[in-house]
């Protein structure tokens, strides 16, 4: 597929933003799903109903998943502690997290997590712009369907390369 002319892609931005945002309710259970490993992570408000400001995700993590140090230069991420306790590395600070706290993670910052339990953890995580996390998130899903057969990459390659495709960079 070629990439679209200067012109249409100016042209698709302004139909976007000129789009008129609807109120809407969303509720629990509806927004698309996604199973990573153990995480399970349901993104609802997506950059379609926001004229590209955000998207919004929860996620659901047993103990001991998470997500390795990595960064992004393209979007900003917010985290809210709903439930559990995590272990948040931001740039070089270590923080312990629970229920009711939040993080803010400016593009570019280094940043992990870890869902350390003994109960499962749940966060919202807010990324702005949207439409970057969720697109990454969808391919990484799909492209683990397969995952195993001689005509698929393995998990760990396949992620590793959609994840620069999306210009984030894994760290550890």
């Amino acid at each position: 597929m070629l990439p679209a002319s200067p012109s249409l892609q100016r042209t698709l931005t302004q139909t976007t933003m000129n789009k008129t945002v609807e109120p809407r309710h969303f509720p629990p259970g509806t927004g698309k799903t996604y199973k990573l490993g153990q995480m399970t992570m349901t993104f609802t408000t997506k950059a379609e109903h926001n004229q590209g400001g955000y998207t919004l995700c929860e996620a659901v993590e047993p103990p001991q998943s998470g997500a390795s140090l990595h960064r992004h230069p393209t979007y900003d991420e917010t985290f809210i502690i709903c439930e559990g306790s995590y272990a948040f590395q931001l740039d070089k600070a270590m923080l312990t997290l629970g229920p009711g706290d939040t993080v803010f993670v400016p593009r570019g910052t280094p940043h992990s997590f870890l869902s350390t339990g003994p109960q499962v953890g749940r966060q919202i995580i807010i990324s702005s712009p949207g439409g970057i996390f969720d697109a990454f998130i969808a391919e990484v899903a799909a492209s683990m369907v397969d995952s195993g057969s001689p005509a698929r990459p393995g998990v760990a390659v396949g992620f590793r390369a959609i994840a620069a495709k999306y210009g984030m960079e894994f760290l550890s």
